[in-house]
């Protein structure tokens, strides 16, 4: 992998197994946190309740933001508005411009920042270009489980060996 597809954290595990005190204990402050595929399927509009709870505990670590590249205001205004996060939808990840505006509205150190997503083409990437800490997570089904095999990630991180 090349320094734009390099990944601080591969958790292998969904976002809510990731340890809220391991990350704080890394410096972790503020989370950015991809929507579709992370938190919950791109097929369901239903936030499964092992992510409403990570993301419950979640606020008394981090300050938290939506950022998803969905088109869709509808969409993750829902999604942000039931789990009570301010949100960009459009992001246009892996370009870094609303990403570093998310992160100069945040006044936060970027060493202190972590973007988490399940894809590497846009989600680590984007972290990297604006280096911020890159977690991939796995991705979520329509029943909230992690999927056994993520084609998509297969193919990214073949493509990635290839990225300059």
């Amino acid at each position: 992998m090349t320094s734009l597809t390099k990944i601080w954290w591969k958790s292998n595990l969904p976002i809510y197994n990731i340890s809220h005190s391991e990350l704080y204990s890394k410096g972790i402050t503020c989370l950015l946190l991809d929507v579709d595929g992370t938190l919950i399927n791109r097929k369901t509009n239903s936030i499964p309740i092992k992510v409403k709870q990570w993301i419950k505990k979640s606020k008394e670590y981090f300050s938290l933001y939506l950022i998803s590249n969905n088109p869709s205001e509808k969409r993750i205004s829902s999604i942000g508005n039931e789990l009570g996060l301010e949100y960009k939808h459009k992001a246009l990840k892996p370009s870094k411009k609303n990403t570093l505006k998310i992160i100069k509205k945040l006044n936060r150190d970027k060493e202190n920042i972590a973007i988490v997503g399940d894809r590497i083409l846009t989600d680590i990437i984007v972290g990297n270009r604006c280096n911020i800490h890159t977690i991939l997570v796995r991705k979520l089904n329509k029943n909230g489980l992690p999927i056994r095999i993520n084609i998509i990630l297969l193919i990214e991180r073949l493509i990635s060996f290839f990225i300059v």
